[in-house]
């Protein structure tokens, strides 16, 4: 009986509760909220887990709509909201916790920052550029000061067009930013096609920087 309650309770709660946290009905939360509802009904994840889920739910869709063109780029707001997301998945039972798990990839994919736009290259550039880090970011396992690093060096790719510097200075800034990126994937724990994606828009974004150039073919 106490467990047929708790279920029905989860169920109560996913229903009137977890769905104010999408602000858009789309598949991919649809599908998200149909595997909760299995997921409580199945008693693999607890009314606690989620409340966690919720509230981070809560910081992405407020950091979704915040996103506008030219903003500062921002990736440790949506790092910090997944990485939790990611810590309560890790408790829930499978099978259940595979499901959901794959889920959340496909959301997170919806919450990409606004392109990045540089004085050195087309905009589709920056743009894939921004798209390719920030899935490398959330699909992997970096380190705060790594999505830092790859945050302000998105953010310094940015600036070059609007900050009146001379081509020289926008060159250094340039150099410098790829530089950092190349060495943050480096470093860091991302998936190989992931990384690789990233250096190969790198190598799109004009004069190759880093010690020595940037690689290719790193797989």
């Amino acid at each position: 009986m106490k467990k047929i309650v708790g279920a029905l309770a989860l169920s109560f709660f996913l229903a009137t509760q977890l769905p104010g946290a999408f602000a858009q009905d789309n598949p991919a939360k649809d599908k998200f909220q149909q595997d909760l509802k299995s997921a409580v009904l199945n008693g693999s994840i607890t009314l606690p887990q989620l409340k966690e889920l919720k509230e981070q739910s809560e910081i992405l869709k407020n950091y979704k709509a915040q996103q506008t063109p030219g903003a500062p780029v921002d990736l440790l707001t949506p790092w910090h909201a997944v990485s939790r997301m990611k810590a309560v998945m890790a408790q829930v039972k499978q099978p259940d916790r595979d499901t959901l798990e794959q889920d959340m990839q496909v959301m997170m994919m919806n919450k990409q920052p606004q392109a990045v736009t540089t004085g050195a290259a087309p905009p589709n550039a920056g743009a894939k550029l921004g798209k390719d880090i920030f899935t490398a970011v959330m699909h992997g396992q970096p380190t705060e000061a790594q999505v830092k690093t790859l945050q302000d060096s998105l953010n310094s790719l940015q600036s070059i067009k609007s900050s009146g510097d001379g081509k020289l200075q926008q060159f250094m800034t340039l150099k410098k930013a790829k530089s950092d990126i190349e060495q943050t994937m480096d470093a860091g724990q991302f998936r190989p096609m992931d990384r690789q994606a990233v250096l190969n828009d790198l190598n799109s974004l004009g004069p190759q920087g880093g010690g020595g150039g940037l690689r290719r073919g790193r797989l």
